[in-house]
């Protein structure tokens, strides 16, 4: 497998999966030359072998769980085939680098392309206006609630800084993909595989959280769990939730159209229009609140 994005939850998952499966390759930018190692190539005197140095390490005692050398590729520099790749860049970020290493997915072998990114929605949406031949790989949504961020290393046997990753909340991991799924389930990690549609209905609710949560707590510079006792945000979070509810219940019943079973289609609306639903969302939203109160958002970070 190979991941895009050399950020903390690419990272942790980079690491988690070299734990599960041992074939894990990072593509990363130039700059993060560095951080890296290298070897020499024994296949070619002037070709270079990088590996990332990471460690991931527990909030609370800062005690090192995982550490491990990953194969890493700087963009352009490699060109052989990808059969599988894992998004993890910022959702604004997602295509422009996608772009980058799009002529090496194994379009032969129908690539898989995974979006765990947040705004997988967006991505997969951008995906396929961007590329006019993306019918040729499979593009793949997943969604996680573990929570990490970067520290310096405290790697110092070399002068190579590499990568320190607090895992700061256990979370769940969810994907239309078994394979992937499983690859999470041996490290331990929880989660499941779902359908297309409670794949879909899940995103919304996930882009429903991080519309409330990211914009507040940036505004307000305040952790997660900090929101609930705010006053004069009530207002702003129903207008957010309003205007996402109406449009994720157009997109979603625009989703089951291509459902024959006339049964199945209208239990699926009523699930829709429930879960969709305003109050739904809001109760929905306040959970993820008190479940991450300690943490503090993407966008607060930034």
């Amino acid at each position: 497998m190979h991941i895009l994005g050399g950020g903390s939850i690419g990272l942790l998952f980079a690491a988690a999966l070299q734990r599960a499966c041992g074939d894990v390759t990072m593509l990363l930018k130039k700059h993060h030359k560095p951080r890296l190692s290298a070897t020499s190539c024994e296949k070619s005197s002037t070709a270079t072998n990088y590996f990332a140095p990471v460690q991931v390490c527990r909030p609370s005692d800062r005690q090192i769980i995982i550490t491990c050398d990953i194969r890493a590729e700087i963009i352009g520099d490699v060109h052989d085939p990808i059969e599988c790749l894992l998004i993890c860049t910022k959702a604004n970020d997602a295509i422009t680098a996608l772009s980058s290493i799009w002529d090496r997915l194994d379009r032969k072998n129908a690539a898989k392309v995974i979006i765990l990114s947040n705004g997988a929605l967006a991505i997969r949406d951008s995906i396929q206006r961007h590329f006019n031949d993306h019918q040729d790989v499979q593009i793949i949504t997943a969604t996680t609630t573990h929570g990490a961020y970067t520290e310096q290393s405290s790697n110092t046997e070399s002068n190579i800084s590499g990568y320190c990753v607090v895992h700061a909340g256990e979370g769940l991991t969810y994907c239309t993909n078994n394979k992937f799924i499983d690859a999470c389930q041996k490290v331990g990690w929880k989660g499941g595989a779902l359908s297309e549609f409670e794949m879909n209905m899940m995103l919304w609710k996930k882009l429903a959280a991080n519309c409330v949560i990211n914009p507040l707590t940036a505004i307000h510079g305040v952790k997660n769990g900090q929101l609930l006792s705010l006053e004069k945000t009530e207002r702003t979070i129903t207008c957010i939730l309003e205007e996402l509810s109406s449009i994720a219940i157009l997109e979603m019943e625009s989703f089951i159209q291509a459902e024959e079973d006339v049964e199945v289609q209208a239990q699926l609306q009523r699930s829709i229009r429930e879960e969709l639903s305003v109050d739904f969302l809001k109760s929905f939203v306040t959970k993820v609140m008190t479940d991450t109160s300690d943490n503090i958002s993407s966008m607060l970070q930034d």
